[in-house]
Order: C-alpha cells, then structure tokens, then sequence
C-alpha cells in the first residue's frame, strides 16, 4: 500500500509541476503531435518519444517526488491547461513475481486509491517477451483535481517492478491520445 500511494504521489507531483508550468505555454495541442518517434535509452529500458517533447530527469524533479521515479517527459506546450506526460516508476519488489501479476495488483489498487475511478480499457501486452497488461483509465488523484485520462502499462526484472504512465486530459485529441499510448507501449526492458 505504501508503493502504491508513492507511485501516486509521483504521478501527482509531476503532473502539477506541468499544471504550474501552463502559465509558460500555449495550446500545445500540434506541439504534442509534431514529429516522428525517436529512441530514448534509460540504460536498463527504452522507449521511443516525440523528440519536440521535454525530458525531465532527476536532477530536475522537487525533492517530494518518491525516488522511484526514474523520468518524466512532457510536451512542450500545455494543452487546455495541462502538460501531457509519460514518466517511468520504477520499484524494489520484496520478492520476484510475475508481470501479469504485478499488473493486476497496480490495476486493482488503482481503482481502490483514486477518486471517480474508471476503466476505460485494460488489454493484453508483452514487454520482454513476458506478458503483461495496458490498463486505460480515468480518475482524480484527489477530489479536488481534474478528471485525467491515464495508460500504463507494467514490467518486472528481477526484484524490480516499472509502471509507465502517460496522463491527459479526457477530451485529448485521439490523436494525441495514440501518440501517448504508442510511447507507454513501446516501453522495453534490456
């Protein structure tokens, strides 16, 4: 349970460090569909990004963000007041287990921890050639912020468990909302 509210408190705190950041911003709404995906290598995973997106690394986040966290990535610009953003968790796990299973238990903690909590979809997915779940969601992180539309999709290495998460708003363009979703999924683990 306390991961759990970690890796919320991360997604969190990075999505009200974009909210923050709006006031710098435009639309962003062609900002977030502009280019072609590009490699990212994180040393232990990849994943291919918008290269017009931002990096946020370490160094970068506010102290309250859990260590878990290993990067975030945002668009340049905000769109209708929000910075769409793919960050990447990563978690000790007190013993191996699977990624199915792994993903199951984020996917059933989500719906208990999050406010107006709402399935979407939730569908099959290999990740290191293990299988494993996408789950697309809507929920508050609080009552008192706005509706997000979340996808994630999850992996185990080892003793440890990754949760990569993309957030925006529910009235994203669908294209927008597939560019996303192409980044989370094409997470892979060396």
């Amino acid at each position: 349970m306390r991961n759990v509210l970690k890796k919320l408190l991360a997604v969190s705190l990075i999505i009200l460090v974009m909210v923050i950041l709006t006031s710098c911003g435009g639309d962003g709404g062609s900002a977030a569909t502009a280019g072609s995906l590009q490699n990212y290598d994180g040393g232990e995973y990849s994943l291919q990004i918008d290269p017009t997106w931002k990096v946020i690394s370490q160094s970068d986040f506010y102290p309250e963000i859990p260590k878990e966290t290993l990067i975030a990535f945002s668009t340049p610009e905000a769109y209708s007041g929000f910075f769409i953003n793919v960050n990447v968790i990563r978690e000790d796990l007190k013993s191996e287990v699977k990624s199915m299973d792994y993903a199951r238990a984020n996917i059933n903690l989500s719906g208990q921890n999050l406010t107006d909590y709402q399935k979407i979809q939730e569908a099959s997915a290999q990740v290191g050639g293990q299988p494993s779940l996408i789950h697309i969601f809507q929920a508050r992180l609080n009552p008192a912020e706005k509706l997000i539309r979340f996808i994630q999709i999850y992996a185990v290495k080892g003793h440890y468990g990754y949760i990569v998460t993309g957030g925006m708003l529910p009235d994203t363009p669908q294209a927008i909302r597939d560019k996303v979703g192409a980044i989370v999924t094409s997470f892979q683990l060396k």
